[in-house]
């Protein structure tokens, strides 16, 4: 008597288990039965957007500088460009600094509330890697076997690229370091190579330096646009600096441009849309010298 109870016990418990089981599937297939849907997130309007952010000075009077990329860097950051398609070359990183009052940090503003070192800023290239050599080694993609993936840019003709460089210039040329330099023709060069092997769709150059509109000059590879701070035989000035920090603390186009790329946060940063509205917004602004702007 035991055991029949045993078995009709399994019997039922199996019914019931197949019973649920059709309910269900029943449930799910029923015309306007709930199910979750995956929703998938918006697309950004740089999800293939890459940047090379690069300061080209060391030493302690060039703090603004090293402000100025890692101003460029912040804003890149939070328009939803992802560091691992971000090169970032300091010359001197100034939160290191011996001289720096307020170590770990460097501040773009008058009252020291925006420490744009703030967040671990991934530096790829520092010190004497940063030279013309290894920017042309990074836009062109001329590197050796043993690079690292994250130093270099792995772009293709889709790719959208944003170049920042901020530092010393003048007629023509970027110094680097006090000890090299790139041309005009360089940089054309190197754009015309970056063309030739399908590595951008779109290429943006922004420049802040004395006759800042020289440097871009010579470029004539197409869909490149080029925003400068100055024009030639002009120089660049810093926007404001701080008694405390005991210098200047950004440049003013660079101060301007990282505020309209943190109010664009999901707007495009590279192309003729984009650079057109750096500039008219740069030329309205700006007061110390006169922003410059081409396309190709």
């Amino acid at each position: 008597m035991e055991a029949r109870r045993r078995r009709w016990g399994a019997v039922l418990c199996t019914a019931a288990a197949v019973f649920l089981a059709m309910a269900v599937a029943a449930c799910a297939a029923a015309p306007g039965a709930a199910q979750w849907t995956e929703v998938p997130a918006p697309r950004s309007a740089n999800g293939n957007t890459w940047a090379v952010i690069v300061s080209t000075s060391r030493y302690w009077l060039n703090y603004r500088h090293a402000a100025n990329a890692l101003a460029v860097y912040r804003a890149v950051r939070r328009a939803g460009v992802p560091d691992s398609r971000i090169v970032l070359m300091l010359a001197e990183d100034f939160s290191r600094n011996p001289r720096n009052v307020f170590p770990g940090s460097v501040f773009v503003d008058e009252a020291l509330q925006v420490d744009v070192a703030r967040g671990k800023a991934e530096v790829d290239y520092e010190g004497d890697d940063v030279s013309a050599a290894s920017l042309a080694r990074v836009l062109t993609g001329r590197h050796a076997a043993r690079v690292p993936r994250s130093r270099t840019l792995p772009t293709t003709r889709e790719s959208d690229v944003l170049l920042y460089v901020t530092g010393h210039g003048g007629e023509n040329f970027m110094k680097f370091q006090d000890k090299d330099m790139m041309s005009g023709e360089d940089l054309a060069e190197v754009v015309a190579e970056m063309r030739s092997l399908g590595r951008y769709r779109e290429l943006t150059i922004v420049v802040d330096t004395c006759k800042a509109s020289t440097f871009c000059r010579h470029v004539s590879s197409p869909n490149v646009t080029c925003v400068s701070s100055s024009l030639r035989g002009q120089n660049s000035y810093s926007k404001h600096a701080n008694a405390e920090v005991g210098n200047s603390l950004v440049d003013e186009m660079t101060f301007l441009i990282q505020e309209q790329l943190a109010e664009r946060r999901f707007g495009k940063l590279v192309g003729r849309r984009a650079a057109r509205a750096m500039y008219q917004r740069l030329r309205a602004r700006m007061k110390s010298s006169t922003p410059h702007y081409r396309e190709t």
